[in-house]
Order: C-alpha cells, then structure tokens, then sequence
C-alpha cells in the first residue's frame, strides 16, 4: 500500500492546524526545569565500578611493557584492562575509508597525547584514579608527525605501518569544463586559508554504565549516546558481538552537536566490566579528557581556492584545493566532513563548473569527530571570503555582486555542479528582507562617518545554503556505503484516545519530542496533552538514526505521518464495517472518523480504538486488535553516487543571510559586534521558536569559530589546550542576540514542506563575522585568512599594515 505523506500543513486532516507551525510550548522543559530528567551520571546501579582512564603522555611512542601488578593489588579495584586484553578480546573500529582505525585502547603503539593505553574499575572513581598512578608504563618514544605536510614528507614516521603512508585518502573531482572556464575568465580571484581546529564541547561530556552478561554473552550499555543504532552495530563489530546482543539504552543528554564520541569509553568500560564478572562499570568523561581526546575535535584545514569571474561580476567556475589534517586516523569519520561539502560545493550561486583537489591525511593529534555542520562551514568561509575579494576587486558592492549570482527562483529544483539538488528557494528575497531588516544604507552610512573619524568599521553580507536530511550516499567518496537513513517509529492509540509515540532517539535539547507532539496531535485531532513521546532501546525500536545531518525534525515528521496515514486507514476499515459502508466512504477530520457524505455521523478516536481492543468481535474478519502503527521514512529519490561523486543526497537546501556590523579596535585588535541580522528559510517551520533557538545557538558557535576557539599544538604533537582557560569559549557578553525575519519556499519533497535546520546559522556565522572584519581592514590593505580571527592575530595584521 502506497502510503501518501502530507507535503504541507494544510493537507493534514484537520480543519486548520493547532500546533503545527504554531509556537508552542516544549513538553521536555517541566522535567528539564523541575530536575527529575535523568542523565546518565544520575544513575546508579547495584553493584556498580566506576572507570578511571590513563591516557598516553606522548604523541607517539611504541609500547614497551605495561606492569599493572600493583594496582591490582589495591583494595577496591576490580579489574584493569590492558592493550593485552583488548587486542584479544576486540578489534579496531570500521572506519571510512576502511583500514584506519584503532583499537579501544593502545595495542604496541600510541599515535596521539591522550590515548588509553589502560584502565581501571574500582568501587569509586577516586580509587581508580588513584589505581591509574600504580600502573606503569614503558614507552619508546618515536618521532611525531605534527602537521599534514610533514606526514606527507618521503621521509615522515608512518602512524599506521601496516598503510604504508599517513595519506588517508587523495584524489580530485571535476564537475563541468573547469579549466575551459578559468582560461576564459576575465578576473581569477585566488587565496589561501587557514581553518583551526574547533570542537563541539556540549554541556555534559559523554558518559556511559556498561554491563557484560556473562551467562548470555550479551552486552547492555547505558549513556549519553546521540546515535543508537549506529553505536550498537559499531559495538558488535569491536567487540565480537552479534548485533541483537547489543542493546543501548540511550539518556537524556546535555547537549551534542555531533561531538559526544564514545566509542573507546563505551567498549573500555564494557571489556572492564567482562573482566570484573559482569559488574556494571560507569565511566564519566571529565571536561579535560573531553578537551585532551575527546570526540569534540574537528576541522583542521589547509585551503588553496579560486573564483572564475567575468568582467561583469558573474562567476563562472570555482576551484578549492584541501589537505584535512585529520589526526590520529579515521576512527572519529571526521573524513565525512570533507565529503560532505559535495552537497551544497558552489553554495548559493550559480557558479557552472567546480574542481575539488582532496587529500586527508592523519597526524599525532587527536582523531577528528562530527561537529555541527560537519564540514561546510570552513569551506563557505572560502567562497564567501571570495565572493568579498571579488567585489573589491571589481569595485562591487558584496550585497549587488551575490545578488547578481544567486541562483534564480524559477530555477527551483536546481541541481548544482557537484550533483545535488536544491529542492527550492528565493535567496533574493532573503537579500532583500535582511538587507531591509538591517537597514543597510544606513550601516554603510555609518561605516563611512566611521571610517572618516579612523575607526575600523566593517559589514560582513554572507549568503550560504544548509544541506538537509542527509544520506548514505552523500558521503561514499569517501567509503560510506548505503543510500537511505531510516527513522522509525511507532504511533499507538489506547482505550481512552490517548497517543504514544516510540521513537528511538532520546532529548538532546532541540525539542525533537514536542515536534512529534505537535505533529501526531494535529494529525489524530488530540490535544498535545493527550500524546507521550517515549525512546525505546535499541533492541526494540524501530530502525532509526537519531539526531544528525539537519534531518531529525523533518525524518521524525515523516515517520510519524507514515505511521498515522497506516492507522488512519485501518480506523476508516472499522468504522465502515461498522456503518455498513466502504472505506473510502469514511474520512478522518478533527479527530473524528466520519461519513463523507453526513459528518455529523462517526466515531472518535477514543471509541474506534476502545471497540478494537475490547470489543475484537465486532471488527472486519482478519482484522487485528491493534491501533498501532509503525512506519520508516527515508528521504524519497536518493540516487546513487557515479565516480565523480555527483548524486542526489541531502534532501533540502535551507538558506541565509546574515549582516554583520564590527569594529576593531586599532590597538587591540579585538573585534565588538555591533549589529547582527539574520533571514533564512527552512520552508515550514513546525515550531518557530524552536527554529529561533537552534539559529541564536548555532550564532553563539559561529561566532566562537570566528572569534575565539581553537585547538593548539606545539611543533611537538604537545595538545596546549586541556582547560578552558586555554580552550576560549564565548559567553553572552560576546554573543549579540541578533535581529531575525524568515522567508518561506516550502520543499515539494519533504513531510510538511520543512527542511533540515538542526545546524543552522554555523554554516554563516563564522564567514560573516570574518568577512566584516576583513571589509573592517580593507583600507589598511591587509586581510584575516585564518581562523579564530583572535585579537593578537588581528593585531599583528594591523602591525604588518603599518610597515
């Protein structure tokens, strides 16, 4: 049976929607607020160890001995886990592209500062730490590898022997007549650019309780974990277990965005608890192993790029050259992040052809993770900073010269070089809303009244697209295999018409559990008081992902639409045996399940579900006694990759602008944000506030990549950064909370019309704060093109100016 899902608010059985689209209030905050939520270092079981970690001091080292006799001996340690154990017990992670992975914990060698090499399970953490400083460790330091061009040096120490080279993965992709294009342009507008590293550093670290069942050889592993179902399979494979004898329970979290980890602590504290007889062991990462080796680490970028441009400003081709550092392996699939650029590769313009020159490559630094945005936001910090020096150069105003370029609306559904498609869009309009909102003719009146007093002033216009509701297939260029990504959930109705929804994912802050209220409530016709949203562990939930990719909002839609337009035609089944009628004759509206033909006559919802469950002689023969639904959605006309990488693969193309005004302070170097304007359009918006939250957090970490955070390294592999006094993030004083207006292109291809927005504006924030620094120092002649555009690199730029 063809299930046909609503594309948009107004096709959804109700006489006008009350909660969708609506600002309505989140259902999770009552137990956020009242603090009965339960996190997973709240819980306790009988029984329990707790795990203390000793991490490796060195870069890179082989391993000579490890004596853990002493620590053993120690009253209250229950068990200590070695590489020895772990090489017996377990294997190297699956990592993309295959064959650069490693093992929970240190086997023969360490490849980074912070790498286990072992641990311990005591009857509290303070035992196990104290434990951690018995063991000891031989090691035979090797020379490390610090940077991308000395792994790729004929002469450089290799991190993985068994590879052969510290070069992950090379190759380039051409999309149209490149080098046709730039020897015919008119202008070549070229630069270099530098994007350190950055991480995620949520609320709550990542954290797990781990028991080994012994007599069933199964595993159950509580914790913080942002994708379920992937971690359960990722375990299985590590620790030689079928899939189905692992069951994650996954806890409400503080906090993600792509950066929780987990892997390594979830199989160390699973080994230490097959070694402890099956005792459940809890380990809580703290915040300096997060910052040390932690999965919070991304972005460690070298850019080389250029624009083709005609005389008249329109740009014709676009060229980037990448070396991704990606530190010690592949094991954090931080490799996605460089693939992922395909989906939205010439941004918002239409720019004809592309080349894209790849090479990841793996040092002594920590393995990279998913961020949020997880790779566009440096490369649109390249093509907007382009875009600028592209309008000095011609003379052009930045605003006019994007506006000239943009992709057309007519031209909706667009397919751009790289082979995705844009599903829809008016990026002039969003020009024109934002430039409006800000006032435009006023900051540049502004600037030049500023500018005539010798202030530095500057107005970043920035345009970029966010791709959405990802796929497999997006990211096979770099050994992903698959097309489609699951969400599934089920959808129950009981005697009393009250509706429980199972998903398979848990809070992490985005209001995920009240967009499933909102949307299986206008649906049925209840009251979202009258809907629970419950997370169902791995073993029985449908097939799902979780949050990631922009997509959870929009997948989660589309399950439960699926689910309800299933039980919508069974209910219309019952009530038409029950009325002597067909089917089709039957409607649901409001709530109610009525005749076409006399709406005043039907059965609601409560009683159509009440007669099924207790009263099963009265329903169609064969029928089951079961209000409940299931569904799986997956983003619809995914294609598969051709050996250029095009396909079709994020399902939406959300947009923004933003205009930024700063000033720089001539002596500091510090950058103040005076003014910040943001219009985008994710088509519908289920809950706009929930919209306006996810676009002020994703500013407040745009403007921390732009301004402030970065991951430091001594010219020895030495991490510099292991607090945050060191590791700078902002706070409100830094973040201004920006002025806000949306436009509105629905999607013709997902549930409802929305499009992904989970990652918003960081995707933008950090090339508009940029590029309105740089429009700040344009008269002195000097420009930012490395990342965090910190106070004293902004100084020495003006120090350098004045040479």
């Amino acid at each position: 049976m063809a299930i046909e899902i609503p594309k948009l608010p107004e096709q959804l059985p109700t006489t006008a929607p009350r909660f969708v689209g609506k600002e309505v209030k989140r259902i999770e905050d009552p137990g956020l607020v009242a603090g009965t939520v339960e996190f997973i270092d709240n819980l306790s079981l009988p029984g329990m160890l707790h795990c203390a970690i000793l991490r490796s001091p060195h870069p890179h080292a082989r391993i000579v001995s490890v004596d853990a006799s002493a620590a053993l001996e120690m009253p209250g340690v229950h068990a200590v886990l070695t590489g020895e154990d772990v090489k017996r017990w377990s294997n190297p992670v699956f990592t993309a592209p295959e064959g650069w992975g490693a093992y929970c914990m240190a086997v023969d060698k360490v490849r980074f500062v912070g790498e286990p090499v072992a641990a311990v399970a005591a009857e509290s953490r303070y035992l196990a730490e104290d434990a951690l400083e018995l063991i000891q460790v031989e090691y035979e330091v090797l020379p490390p590898v610090v940077n991308p061009a000395a792994a790729m040096a004929p002469d450089a120490p290799i991190l993985f022997e068994d590879r052969g080279t510290n070069v992950i993965q090379s190759r380039t992709y051409t999309w149209g007549e490149v080098d046709k294009i730039f020897a015919e342009a008119d202008h070549i507008i070229s630069d270099s650019f530098r994007w350190n590293r950055v991480g995620a550093n949520p609320t709550e670290t990542f954290g797990c309780i781990c028991q080994w069942d012994l007599v069933e050889n199964s595993l159950t592993c509580r914790g913080s974990y942002q994708t379920p179902r992937f971690m359960s399979l990722g375990r299985g494979g590590a620790l030689n277990l079928p899939a189905n004898k692992v069951k994650i329970i996954t806890h409400p979290q503080g906090g993600g965005f792509g950066g929780k980890g987990g892997p390594r602590g979830t199989d160390i504290a699973s080994l230490l608890s097959r070694k402890a007889f099956g005792r459940p062991v809890k380990y809580i990462e703290d915040r300096m192993e997060y910052l040390l080796a932690g999965g919070g680490q991304s972005w460690d970028r070298y850019y080389e790029a250029s624009l083709a441009v005609k005389a008249d400003g329109t740009v014709t081709g676009f060229r980037v050259k990448l070396v991704d550092d990606q530190g010690a392996g592949a094991e954090g699939y931080g490799t996605i992040s460089a693939a992922k650029p395909l989906a939205a590769f010439t941004g918002a313009y239409r720019i004809e052809a592309a080349f894209y020159d790849l090479t990841l490559v793996a040092t002594n630094r920590a393995p990279t993770y998913p961020y949020r945005g997880y790779g566009p936001p440096p490369h649109f910090f390249v093509l907007e900073s382009l875009m600028d020096k592209t309008a000095r150069t011609l003379g052009r105003d930045p605003a006019d010269l994007r506006r000239q370029n943009y992709i057309r609306k007519d031209q909706f559904p667009y397919t751009i070089p790289s082979g995705n498609e844009y599903d829809s869009g008016d990026y002039e309009a969003v020009l024109d809303k934002v430039l409006a909102l800000a006032d435009y003719p006023a900051l540049r009146a502004e600037q030049a009244k500023a500018r005539a007093e010798g202030r530095l002033v500057g107005i970043g216009v920035v345009s970029t697209v966010e791709p959405g509701v990802f796929d497999w297939n997006a990211y096979a260029t770099v050994g992903v295999p698959g097309v489609g990504v699951p969400e599934g959930v089920k959808v129950a109705v009981d005697v009393l018409g009250n509706v429980t929804v199972a998903v398979g994912f848990q809070l992490q802050g985005q209001g995920q559990f009240t967009v499933a209220a909102q949307v299986v409530a206008d649906y049925l016709g209840v009251d979202m008081n009258a809907v629970k949203v419950a997370s169902a562990p791995t073993d029985v939930a449908m097939p799902h992902f979780g949050q990631g990719g922009s997509r959870l909002g929009v997948s989660v839609s589309g399950a439960i639409l699926g689910a309800c337009e299933k039980l919508r035609a069974t209910f219309c089944q019952v009530v038409a045996h029950m009325m002597h009628t067909t089917p089709d004759q039957i409607e649901l509206m409001d709530g109610r399940l009525r005749l076409r033909a006399n709406p005043e006559v039907g059965m609601s919802l409560a009683e159509v579900a009440g007669l099924m469950l207790s009263r099963s002689d009265l329903l169609p023969p064969g029928m089951e006694p079961c209000p409940e639904a299931t569904f799986v959605w997956t983003g619809p006309g995914r294609t598969a990759p051709d050996d250029q990488g095009r396909c079709k693969s994020y399902l939406t193309a959300a947009a923004a602008t933003h205009v930024v005004l700063v000033e720089v302070d001539k002596d500091t170097g510090r950058t103040d944000i005076l003014k910040y304007c943001i219009v985008d359009d994710c088509g519908t918006r289920i809950n706009p506030a929930m919209v306006e939250g996810q676009l002020q957090g994703s500013v407040a970490q745009g403007v921390g990549a732009a301004l402030f955070e970065e991951y430091v390294y001594d010219d020895q592999g030495q991490p510099l950064v292991t607090t945050f006094v060191d590791y700078l993030i902002p706070t409100i004083h830094e973040v201004p909370m920006t002025e806000k207006a949306a436009v509105v292109t629905p999607s013709p291809f997902s549930p409802l019309g929305a499009k992904g927005c989970g990652e918003g504006a960081i995707h933008t924030a950090p090339a508009a704060v940029v590029c309105a620094i740089n429009d700040a120092l344009a008269p002195l002649g000097v420009a930012v093109r490395e990342t965090p555009a910190s106070p004293h690199r902004v100084w020495k730029l003006l120090q350098q100016a004045k040479q």
